[in-house]
């Protein structure tokens, strides 16, 4: 009987070891061509931002061929079958050299673009567009496909926790460009439930360029939210607007204010 259980022991240690050695080595395999894709969609990317640098309507118009490009990356998509949706790690570079572009185009221009975004958006999950819209850095695009489609609101909460943790702009500022979104961000920063004073105004004077657009869009925010809200629930619009404008900054109501009037935002049907 020792002579069996030994031998058991012996082959059990075998199997376990062999296993091992499978498994290593498929972990190794798979790791080599994840970054073997990962290349390849910084390749592609790299060619839509030298695209959108030369012709940004061309670009704009060839957006979802860039985007089929992309997720064809992994054969048959099957990385993207098991996974539920389209891996925004990949794709989401594309919506946000779109969005470096997007202030400075015509209107009509950021209207073909944000519908081009919605398009892509509305053939996914919800989640999966909401995970896309959490690595959008512009403010005006992240702004624009929330209002027209607010099942795709990604909000801000990590950054929240983030602000409430770190009160000091030396400790705020230390692991800032961790955030994936700079735009979700300054959100969060605007919050003076989450963010210190200390920690606002140091912001606001880093990022003037990034604060302005961000208040662009919490004025169209403000706006469009409590519009629906003053609609649906048969309550005063000022009143709504003002409750949206309450959650943020006082420093920055008057800007805010003053931004609804410009109605920079665009609104699809």
């Amino acid at each position: 009987m020792g002579n069996l259980l030994d031998f058991e022991q012996a082959f059990q240690k075998r199997l376990a070891s062999k296993l091992a050695t499978q498994m290593r080595a498929t972990v190794g395999n798979l790791t080599t061509q994840l970054e073997a894709m990962d290349n390849l969609a910084e390749e592609i990317a790299q060619d839509y931002f030298t695209l959108i640098t030369r012709d940004p309507v061309q670009a704009i118009h060839r957006l979802p061929e860039f985007i089929e490009r992309t997720r064809d990356i992994n054969p048959s998509r099957a990385y993207e079958s098991m996974a539920g949706g389209p891996n925004q790690d990949w794709i989401g570079p594309l919506l946000d050299i779109l969005g470096i572009v997007y202030p400075e185009l015509e209107k009509s221009v950021r209207e073909y673009g944000l519908r081009q975004c919605l398009n892509y958006f509305d053939g996914l999950r919800s989640d999966y567009a909401q995970n896309h819209v959490a690595l959008i850095n512009e403010p005006w695009l992240a702004c624009d496909i929330v209002i027209t489609r607010p099942i795709y609101w990604c909000g801000y909460k990590e950054y929240c926790d983030y602000s409430q943790e770190n009160k000091s702009w030396k400790n705020f500022s230390a692991k800032m460009n961790e955030a994936k979104s700079t735009f979700w961000l300054a959100m969060a920063v605007t919050c003076p439930q989450y963010t210190s004073l200390e920690v606002r105004i140091n912001f606001y004077r880093t990022f003037p360029k990034l604060m302005d657009r961000t208040k662009d869009a919490i004025a169209a925010m403000s706006a469009v939210y409590g519009g629906r809200k003053a609609e649906r629930e048969h309550l005063n619009l000022s009143t709504c607007i003002d409750e949206r404008i309450a959650k943020h900054d006082p420093l920055l109501h008057d800007t805010i204010k003053a931004k609804i009037e410009e109605k920079k935002w665009i609104l699809l049907e």
